[in-house]
C-alpha cells in the first residue's frame, strides 16, 4: 500500500512483494527498486518526469503530484491540464488507471514513463516491464523485460479508463507475474494457447501444411496422407479458394452445402489426429461479398472524402470534385494500400486518370463498378476514396462493419471446429484508421474476433506490436525465401533468439524475439522450390535437412506451401524432401534426442545429417557442403582450394549447371552506366565515417569505354558497415527482360573492398534487390561477369537495408521494369583511401550453355562425367555405383557412369581442378560442391 512518508523528502511509495515504486511530489519518478537486493534500477542521466502531456506538439512533463485516496493527482501547470491516476500496488504488480484528465488540446497522455539501467536483456538481476491492461492505453515495446516502462492514451480511444500494469520482479518470475497481471484485467481476452500461457500447449509447437485449393471431405484422405508422409500434424485452410475473404463463405462449388460442408473436411482431419487451420486475410473484404455488391457498405474504410463540384448523371465519365486531388494516385499494387476506386453513395466508380490541377476531376472513370448500380448524383455529395490491400477493402476502425467481419470469420471457426487461425494481412491494419491508430485497430479486431470463438485457438499473425500479444501462439512465420536458403534459416533462428555465436540461446536481441517474448518458435513457411536463375535457386536436400535441424534443436515448428497430393504423387524430388522432413519432425516431437546433441545443432552455420541405427536409432553425423561457381574453358581448368575438416574419405560431388552471360559485345546489349552515355552516378550516399566519389576517368577501359573512378575514406574502426552508395536511376524504367545478366571491366586496387552491382525495379513494381558482389581482392583490369542473385553471401556483409530480408532473399526484380543500377562499394579497409575503376555496365543476355563432359580432379584423382548437362540439372555423385543426373526440380532423370577415378579428400586444403569441353552457345559454368563427413556423434537417439 502507499507510504507518502518513505523514500526521499517529499517522495510517495508503493510496494510490491519484490519492487518499490517512488514519485516525487515534483513529479518526478525517483526510484525503481529491487526490494531483495535494494539496487536502484532508476536511469540517473537525465531528470524522469514520472507522467506528460503532449500539446500542439509540445511535450510537457508533470510539475507537481500528491496522493488522496490511492490516486495520484498529476499537475502539469505548463500546459493547464490535470489528470487523476489510480495507483494500487497489487501483491506482483503495481496497477494504474486513468480516472481522469482535465484540460483542452490534449494530444497525448504518457501516464508513467520510467527509464531503467536495465537493458532487458539475459543474465540481468532484475526485469522491468509495461503491461496494456486496456484496448485504448498504447504500449510500444512488447511484454518482455525492457529498458523502459512507457504507457500513453489518446483522446480519440478516451483518456478515463486507460489501465497499465508496471512490472518489477526477478527475470525468472516474469511470465508468472504476467499471467497474474493478464487473469485479473477483465478487458483482456484470456487464451490457454497465448501470451503469458503460450509456452506449454504442444499444439502450439506443431509443423503445419498449407491447403490453398482443394481439401474437402472427398479429398481429405488423401491430404492426410501427405501430412503423414511429411511428417506433420496440422493442416492450414488458406482463404481466396477454399472461402473468400472477408465472410469467409466457402467456396459454392468445392463446398456446396456451405459451411457444414468444409466441417465435414476439418472433421476427417479431427479423426486422423490433425488440427486444422483457418487462414484468413483478417479484416480484408472480398470485392464480391454483400458488404459491396450490389450496395456497398458506409463502413467501408476510405482515406479521403471529396465533394462534388457538380451534378453528374449516371452516364457521366469525368467527376469534378471541389477539394484538391493532388495526393491522389493511380499506381496501386499488390502491398499498396491505394485503390483507384470512389463510394459515391450506393455507387462504386473506379477512375483511371485525376485532373492535379483546377478544375479538380476524377477521369476516365467506371460507373457502377463492381456490380454497384450507376445512378445520378447532385453537387455537393461526398465521394468516400477507398482504401484497398491485396486487392481486397478493408472496414473503418469505428464502423459497425469490423464487428460484422469479425462475427463472420468467428461464425466460420466455431462452425467448422477449426482449431487455428492465422490472421494474414493484418500489417494492413493502418486501413482502419491511419498509420498512427494501427496498433488500437488491428487489435480491436482481434479482441472483437476472440471474444466470439467457442474455444481457444492457436493463433498467429502477419503483424505484431503489444496487444496481439495477449492471444498470440507462436512467432516466426515467415515467407519463404528464393535463394540463399542456409543463410536466411541462420538469421531467422537468431531472430527467434534460439541460437547464438557459440550454439547457446542469443543474448541482448531487441527485436521480435520468440524466445524473447516467452513464445513458441516459427522457423516460416517453406516451398521446395525449382531452379529459376538467375533469382531462384533449386531447394536440395541439405537445404531441407538443414531447416530440420535447426527446427528439432529449437523446438520450433515450420510449415510447408507448394506441397499437395498431386504434386507429392507425381515428384520423385518432393519425395526425397518429405521423407527428410518426416524423420525429423517425428524426433523432435518424440524429445528423444538430449540436449548436448541439440546445442550442437542450434550452432550457425553447423551442417549435421541424421541417418537410421538399427530399427529405432538416429544418429547424427558431421557434415561440410563447400561450394565454388567456376567457368572452366577449353583450353584450361579452374583451380580452387576446399578445406577437409574430417578425416580421408571419397569426396561426394554435386554438379550444377548455370546459366552464362552473353557476350560484352553483344550489339543489342544496353549500357546501364557508363560514362558520355547519359547513365552516370548521379547521387552519392555514404555510411557514417565514410567520405567518396565517383568521376570520369581519363583511363579507359579495356573494352574502350570511358571508365568512373570511384574513391572511399573509410575514418571508422572496422570495415564490417564502412559503405557508399553510387546511383544510377532511369528516367524510364528499362525492359531488360532478354539481358539479365552484366557485364563490366573493374580495375582494382587488392585491398579486399567489396562492389555490388544491384538491380532494381520501382517499389511499386517489384521489392527485390538484386545484388551481385565483386570482391576486389585483385590489381589491374579483370572482366567480371555476374549471373545469379546473391543469396548465401548477404549475410556477411552489413548493408543499409540489411534488415529488410525479403528483398534480400525473397522478392524478385521485374526484369520488364528496371528503375535503377545501384553501385555499392563497402567492406573499406579502416584508416586508408580505396580507389577503383569501372567500365561501361552492361546489361547481356542470358545463355543456355550445357557443360559438356564435365570433369574434377582432388588432389591428382580424376573422373569424368560423360554427356552433358542441361542449365537447371545437376549431378549427384556418391560413389561409383550411385550417380545421377537430376533436374530442375530435383527429380532423377538418369544413372550416370562416371570415367576415372574417384577424387579423395585428404584431411586440410586439397587441390580442386575443375573443367569441361565446354558448350554450345557459349562458355559454360557451373558450381561445384563438394561434400565430405565426419565422424558420427556418439549419442544414438
Amino acid at each position: 500500500m502507499p507510504n507518502a512518508n518513505h523514500g526521499e523528502a517529499g517522495a510517495i511509495a508503493f510496494e510490491t512483494q519484490s519492487c518499490r515504486l517512488v514519485v516525487g511530489t515534483d513529479g518526478r519518478a525517483l526510484e525503481f527498486v529491487d526490494r531483495r537486493s535494494g539496487v536502484d534500477y532508476l536511469r540517473r542521466d537525465h531528470r524522469a518526469s514520472f507522467a506528460t502531456v503532449v500539446k500542439d506538439g509540445v511535450s510537457h512533463p508533470s510539475t507537481g503530484v500528491y496522493l488522496a485516496d490511492d490516486a495520484l493527482t498529476i499537475d502539469f501547470h505548463d500546459a493547464a491540464t490535470t489528470a487523476v491516476v489510480r495507483v494500487e500496488a497489487r501483491p506482483t504488480y503495481f496497477a494504474l488507471e486513468v480516472l481522469s484528465l482535465a484540460g483542452d488540446g490534449v494530444e497525448e497522455f504518457v501516464i508513467a514513463d520510467i527509464p531503467l539501467t536495465l537493458l532487458g536483456v539475459d543474465g540481468e538481476p532484475f526485469a522491468g516491464c509495461a503491461l496494456a491492461l486496456s484496448l485504448q492505453t498504447n504500449v510500444t515495446a512488447i511484454p518482455a523485460a525492457s529498458d523502459r516502462l512507457r504507457a500513453s492514451c489518446y483522446p480519440r480511444f478516451g483518456f478515463a479508463g486507460a489501465k497499465v500494469a508496471l512490472i518489477g520482479c526477478a527475470p525468472a518470475e516474469l511470465r508468472s507475474v504476467l499471467q497474474e497481471a493478464v487473469s485479473d484485467a477483465p478487458d483482456l481476452p484470456h487464451s490457454p494457447l497465448g501470451g503469458p500461457w503460450a509456452l506449454e500447449p504442444s499444439i502450439n509447437r506443431g509443423s503445419y501444411l498449407f491447403n490453398f485449393a482443394d481439401l474437402t471431405e472427398d479429398t481429405a484422405d488423401a491430404w492426410i496422407g501427405v501430412a503423414e508422409a511429411l511428417g506433420f500434424d496440422q493442416i492450414d485452410f488458406h482463404g481466396g479458394r477454399s472461402f473468400r475473404f472477408g465472410d469467409c463463405r466457402p467456396d459454392p462449388v468445392m463446398y456446396p452445402d456451405g459451411l457444414p460442408s468444409l466441417k465435414a473436411a476439418v472433421d476427417k482431419l479431427h479423426a486422423a489426429g490433425i488440427s486444422a487451420g483457418l487462414h484468413t486475410y483478417a479484416h480484408c473484404i472480398a470485392k464480391d461479398t454483400a458488404w459491396v455488391t450490389p450496395v456497398p457498405d458506409p463502413g467501408l474504410a476510405s482515406d479521403a472524402t471529396f465533394t462534388l463540384a457538380a451534378n453528374i448523371s449516371a452516364e457521366d465519365t469525368t467527376i469534378p470534385v471541389v477539394e484538391s486531388t493532388e495526393d491522389m494516385s493511380t499506381v496501386t499494387g499488390l502491398f499498396s494500400r491505394n485503390s483507384v476506386t470512389l463510394r459515391v453513395g450506393e455507387e462504386l466508380v473506379t477512375y483511371s486518370g485525376v485532373n492535379k490541377k483546377p478544375p479538380y476531376a476524377f477521369t476516365g472513370c467506371e460507373r457502377g463498378a463492381v456490380g454497384t448500380t450507376a445512378a445520378s448524383h447532385g453537387s455537393g455529395s461526398e465521394a468516400h476514396h477507398l482504401l484497398e490491400f491485396f486487392g481486397l477493402f478493408a472496414p473503418d476502425g469505428e464502423s459497425a462493419l469490423l464487428e460484422a467481419v469479425a462475427a463472420k470469420t468467428a461464425e466460420a471457426f466455431n462452425t467448422c471446429g477449426f482449431d487455428m487461425m492465422y490472421l494474414d494481412a493484418l500489417d494492413a491494419e493502418d486501413m482502419m484508421g491511419g498509420p498512427e491508430n494501427a496498433w488500437h485497430y488491428g487489435s480491436k479486431f482481434v479482441f472483437e474476433l476472440v471474444k466470439r470463438l467457442d474455444k481457444p485457438a492457436v493463433m498467429e499473425m502477419s503483424t505484431f506490436h503489444h496487444h496481439l500479444w495477449f492471444v498470440r501462439s507462436r512467432l516466426g512465420a515467415w515467407d519463404h525465401p528464393r535463394r540463399g536458403y542456409k543463410a536466411f534459416i541462420d538469421i531467422h533462428c537468431a531472430s527467434n533468439g534460439q541460437v547464438g555465436g557459440d550454439g547457446e540461446p542469443a543474448v541482448g536481441d531487441h527485436g521480435f524475439s520468440a524466445r524473447r517474448h516467452m513464445l513458441p518458435g516459427h522457423l516460416g513457411w517453406w516451398a521446395a522450390l525449382p531452379w529459376d536463375s538467375p533469382q531462384q535457386e533449386a531447394t536440395f536436400t541439405d537445404d531441407i535437412e538443414y531447416l530440420c535441424g535447426k527446427a528439432l534443436a529449437s523446438d520450433s515448428s515450420f510449415s510447408i506451401m507448394q506441397v499437395d497430393p498431386e504434386r507429392l504423387a507425381t515428384s520423385p524430388g518432393l519425395q526425397r524432401l518429405a521423407a527428410i522432413c518426416k524423420k525429423y519432425e517425428r524426433l523432435r516431437r518424440a524429445g528423444r534426442v538430449p540436449e548436448s546433441v541439440k546445442k550442437r545443432l542450434r550452432a550457425a552455420g553447423s551442417e549435421f545429417t541424421l541417418s537410421q541405427v538399427g530399427d529405432d536409432g538416429w544418429q547424427f553425423r558431421p557434415v561440410k557442403y563447400s561450394a565454388h561457381k567456376t567457368r572452366p574453358h577449353d583450353d584450361g581448368a579452374d583451380r580452387w582450394t576446399t578445406h577437409n575438416a574430417f578425416a580421408r574419405q571419397e569426396a561426394r560431388l554435386r554438379i550444377e549447371a548455370l546459366l552464362s552471360a552473353g557476350g560484352y559485345d553483344d550489339p543489342g546489349a544496353p549500357v546501364l552506366v557508363g560514362a558520355g552515355d547519359g547513365r552516370a552516378p548521379d547521387r552519392v550516399e555514404t555510411a557514417e565515417g565514410v567520405a567518396a566519389s565517383v568521376r570520369p576517368s581519363r583511363t579507359a577501359a579495356p573494352c574502350g569505354g570511358a571508365a568512373y573512378e570511384c574513391t572511399g575514406r573509410n575514418e571508422r574502426a572496422e570495415r564490417r558497415g564502412a559503405w557508399t552508395k553510387f546511383a544510377v536511376e532511369f528516367a524510364e524504367p528499362l525492359d531488360l527482360t532478354a539481358y539479365q545478366g552484366i557485364g563490366v571491366w573493374v580495375h582494382g586496387d587488392g585491398l579486399g573492398e567489396v562492389l555490388n552491382f544491384q538491380v532494381k525495379s520501382p517499389e511499386a513494381v517489384a521489392l527485390g534487390s538484386g545484388d551481385h558482389y565483386v570482391v576486389v581482392d585483385f590489381t589491374g583490369w579483370r572482366y567480371i561477369e555476374l549471373v545469379e542473385f546473391e543469396g548465401v553471401r548477404c549475410a556477411e556483409y552489413q548493408w543499409p537495408y540489411s534488415r529488410d530480408l525479403y528483398s534480400i532473399f525473397r522478392e524478385s526484380v521485374n526484369f520488364a521494369s528496371v528503375g535503377a543500377l545501384n553501385v555499392w562499394y563497402n567492406e573499406l579497409p579502416p584508416g586508408g583511401d580505396v580507389s577503383c575503376l569501372i567500365g561501361p555496365v552492361k546489361a547481356l543476355p542470358l545463355i543456355r550453355a550445357a557443360l559438356r563432359d564435365p570433369w574434377i580432379s582432388v588432389g591428382g584423382d580424376r573422373l569424368t562425367f560423360p554427356g552433358e548437362i542441361e542449365p537447371g540439372c545437376h549431378i549427384e555423385y556418391s560413389s561409383a555405383d550411385d550417380c545421377t543426373l537430376c533436374g530442375v526440380s530435383g527429380e532423377p532423370l538418369m544413372g550416370l557412369a562416371a570415367d576415372g577415378q574417384a577424387p579423395m579428400l585428404l584431411p586440410g586444403d586439397n587441390l580442386v581442378e575443375f573443367g569441361s569441353a565446354g558448350g554450345a552457345g557459349g562458355e559454360a559454368r557451373a558450381r561445384v560442391t563438394i561434400i565430405a563427413d565426419g565422424e558420427p556423434l556418439p549419442e544414438i537417439c
